[in-house]
């Protein structure tokens, strides 16, 4: 379990089951509600199609926990058994199913829903999509696989169910490229998504695209050409210390998501890896007994040359895993959690094949591990009621010793007149840095009954002191002292007050705001969208986008008819309320982003026979080349998002993203006209953590396509961060911003817990309520949002640079001007420089332009 973010969303398995079984789900129709208050022992499902006739041979699958499949018979009924016990342990049920001809149907029954004892389906005819595939060199490819999948938007009470419910089927090109299926509703307007697949060629995925685009012309012809590109090769050779080629040697790439299977070193010490993706931040790992195991940041290009690797002797290391009183604890785990700061986790050499024994200590609490690397690593140790650790091994270190200290903690928690037990609680563990320190880095939430809870802190380089905050209801939180690492056997007793009613100015301030939010707004109703050309824009989707946080609030988008008009949703309307908003509308010909307050003037329900149509703009294109220096940038990643503009405050949600091709070229469609910021990945702390790096904004023109040279006329700066003791700096970046007035603004301002959204408040516009009347209301809130505005502008421009295994950076392509620079560890992926062990700030001006590196020094880190 990752100990960088304790509290994360657990999302379900349900994608990933579902495109395994490879079964098709649908866009339905609702049913009449089910009869609530029975349980059947069975459903009895009759499958029709919009004449009410029986649809025989209907096939699909029911879940209650596992994947059954089922067939419909002559008569077009099928049945599913029930089980009262199933649904309290599973939670929910769904089924699917399809026919040919017809679009798939599912349903979904959450455990607060009765299986009603019949149900009846109605199939609608499906519609016909397809596309034409081709080569880099736009000939057409026959047999490549097409896989079509898409998120439900529509079917039977799955409005609360996550979106990992996937509608997918598969076919395969014919000798012209062609491809198609039939098997989407015909009332579908969506955006499925594409996945290409053939040997010798890179699997190549376009999301989201406008089945508009996908379905055929009069003529019966498709239009849509999606490219397939060939993989590339990375070769090299294996060496020892003397030169002599090394046999057998264990060689992998881990490439993102496209890791290639273990080659072996022949005789003469080569490999080769087949159909590669291009890629400037993939790494190669190489291992094999006594000696030492590597891993190496590598390249794919296209003019890739051999590419050589010198293994040297394994480094013997002892491992000594004690308690608090010297004892050895045998059983204790032992794992690398990175070579050279490259995370083990992340690739298939990884922990438990590079330490002996599963990584387990002796009966003596030791571990000797003959292959160690020669540079420095990361470990993490771990036993049974011990706190984990994790700790840098230094490059020369032969004997590591660890203690271990007991990490559970007793609460009792108690009523705080009477001492008798509370029931039922909750316990948030607040982790922090250290004992003193103000703010927590993390957080993990239990529950107790009876009084009694057995609490587990969680521990490693970044959490040192806990602190445990007890809730109940009809009880005030009860906040206990701070334990730091080192204590053991801590007993605590919380005792709770019964709360009382508040009347604070604060809660006082929060009624009389919610009670003006509630104020009549003009009731929204639709309009009509027209093309670039003055069509009705017949399937354009209008979505949503507001300003604040709703707490995960969302709506789907609804789609314009025929005739281009379109009416919002309820759930459109509850999204908005009072905020400020904006309507994103999106077609295949052309896009518009409507102010929301325009919108409510023109467009309310007294307006709306005389509000003019919404003219759609042509999309924008960008097609270039990105570059660093005289280096043409192949396989880097990079992304286009909309800037706001004074007309337009909320951000519209645009987002396009890209992998350079050979030559550094990239080309990115229906991009949204006005200025775009662009942006490339680096990596950071490792290929777990790439995170994108400003490079330039871009005006983009309606209709145009804006051609471009990224890079390549600014000035390198270079530099090489030092410490007192070994730091593995690979787990390090770089970060600098254009100079602030104040350098405090580097540092990312902490929102106090009792202003964090109300993730249980089902009102949209009342989630944030707390934060925003503290915000207009105090000064200390004025300062917050302010000092968090100031430093949201300067992290628009964030440049990041990853530290080499040696300290040393580079930053590309800089024009003239001041520069605040922060180094610190990758965890931190914004600019604030007091996260972290090791770390640094200060600044540095780049003031001549023809100037082609600047070199800023050795930069000293500090504790």
């Amino acid at each position: 379990m990752s100990r960088n973010c304790i509290l994360s969303v657990v999302v379900g398995t349900v994608v990933s089951a579902l495109l395994i079984v490879g079964v098709m789900f649908c866009f339905a129709e609702e049913n009449d509600s089910p009869q609530r208050g029975r349980f059947p022992e069975k459903m009895v499902v009759t499958v029709v199609d919009e004449e009410g006739k029986p649809i025989p041979h209907a096939s699909g699958f029911h879940r209650f926990g596992k994947y059954v499949n089922f067939q419909v018979d002559e008569k077009g009924v099928f049945e599913i058994p029930m089980s009262e016990e199933q649904l309290k342990q599973w939670k929910t049920t769904d089924f699917t199913l399809h026919a040919e001809g017809y679009g798939p149907y599912c349903a979904n029954f959450e455990s607060d829903l009765v299986i009603p004892e019949t149900w009846t389906i109605v199939l609608k005819p499906a519609q016909k999509i397809g596309g034409v595939v081709v080569d880099e060199e736009g000939q057409p490819v026959e047999g490549v696989e097409v896989n079509l999948h898409i998120y439900l938007v529509d079917c039977f009470n799955c409005h609360n169910v996550f979106r990992g419910l996937v509608t997918s089927a598969t076919t395969t090109t014919d000798a012209d490229g062609k491809w198609s299926l039939f098997e989407l509703p015909a009332t579908f307007n969506g955006s499925p998504s594409l996945t290409l697949k053939k040997e010798g060629y890179l699997t190549t995925t376009v999301y989201d695209v406008p089945v508009a685009r996908l379905n055929p012309d009069a003529d019966g012809n498709y239009h849509e050409r999606i490219t397939i590109e060939r993989g590339y090769v990375f070769s090299g050779r294996i060496v020892d210390e003397n030169g002599s080629p090394l046999e057998g040697v264990s060689v992998e790439m881990y490439a993102g998501y496209r890791d290639s299977e273990p080659v072996l070193s022949d005789q003469n010490g080569m490999f080769r890896i087949e159909n590669c993706p291009l890629n400037d931040r993939a790494m190669l790992t190489v291992w094999a007994p006594g000696k030492a195991c590597q891993c190496l940041p590598i390249e794919i290009r296209s003019d890739n040359v051999p590419f050589e690797v010198v293994m040297l002797p394994g480094r013997r290391i002892t491992f000594e895993v004690k308690d608090s009183t010297g004892n050895p604890i045998p059983e204790a785990t032992l794992k690398v959690a990175g070579i050279a700061g490259l995370p083990g986790g992340n690739m298939r050499l990884g922990n438990n094949r590079l330490l002996p024994e599963s990584g387990k200590t002796n009966e003596h609490g030791k571990l000797t591990w003959d292959d160690g690397p020669v540079s420095s690593f990361d470990l993490v140790c771990y036993a049974e009621d011990y706190i984990d650790i994790q700790f840098p091994v230094g490059a020369t270190q032969k004997l590591v010793p660890v203690t271990l200290y007991l990490s559970n903690a007793i609460l009792r928690v108690v009523d705080d007149a009477t001492g008798e037990p509370i029931p039922g609680f909750n316990v948030t563990t607040r982790m922090y840095e250290k004992a003193d320190a103000e703010s927590f880095r993390a957080w993990h939430s239990d529950t107790g009954s009876n009084g009694f809870m057995k609490a587990r802190v969680y521990g490693d380089k970044d959490y040192r002191a806990w602190r445990f905050d007890v809730e109940a209801p009809g009880y005030e939180t009860c906040k206990s002292r701070i334990v730091a690492y080192g204590e053991e056997n801590v007993e605590l007793e919380l005792r709770l007050v019964a709360s009382t009613e508040s009347s604070d100015a604060t809660t006082d301030a929060v009624n009389a705001e919610t009670q003006t939010s509630q104020e009549p707004l003009f009731p929204l109703s639709g309009g009509h969208i027209v093309t670039p050309d003055g069509e009705n824009a017949e399937n354009a989707s209008v979505e949503i986008v507001v300003l604040e946080n709703t707490c995960g609030a969302d709506a789907q988008p609804v789609f314009a008819d025929a005739e281009g008009r379109f009416v919002l949703s309820d759930d459109q309307h509850r999204m908005i309320g009072p905020q400020k908003f904006a309507l994103k509308i999106t077609h295949v010909s052309g896009v518009a982003v409507i102010d929301g307050d325009t919108f409510r003037k023109e467009h309310d329900l007294q307006a709306k026979s005389t509000a003019q149509p919404i003219t759609l703009m042509k999309w924008g294109r960008i097609e270039g080349t990105l570059q660093a220096g005289t280096k043409k940038l192949e396989g880097t990643g990079i992304a286009l998002r909309s800037r706001k503009s004074e007309v337009m405050p909320i951000n519209p949600g645009f987002y396009q993203g890209a992998t350079t091709k050979k030559d550094g070229h990239f080309a990115i469609e229906q991009v949204m006209p006005g200025t775009v910021k662009l942006t490339r990945t680096v990596t950071g702390g490792g290929l777990s953590s790439s995170w994108s790096s400003f490079v330039a904004d871009i005006e983009v023109k309606p209709g145009e396509t804006t051609r471009c040279t990224i890079g390549g006329n600014g000035t390198a700066v270079v530099g090489k961060a030092i410490a007192a003791e070994p730091v593995v700096w690979l787990k390090y970046t770089a970060r600098i911003v254009p100079k602030p007035e104040n350098s405090d603004d580097l540092i990312t301002p902490i929102l106090p817990k009792e202003y964090w959204p109300d993730r249980e408040q089902k009102d949209p516009n009342l989630c944030n309520i707390k934060r925003l009347v503290w915000e207009t209301s105090t000064e200390e809130g004025k300062q917050y949002k302010e000092k968090l505005e100031r430093h949201n502008q300067l992290f628009e421009t964030f440049r990041l640079a990853p530290l080499r295994p040696d300290g040393t950076f580079c930053f590309d392509d800089l024009p003239p001007g001041e520069y605040a620079m922060v180094i610190s560890e990758t965890i931190n992926c914004g600019l604030d420089s007091t996260l972290g062990d090791w770390r640094f700030q200060s600044s540095f001006t780049v003031d001549d332009p023809t100037q082609e590196s600047l070199d800023s020094g050795e930069l000293m880190m500090v504790r």
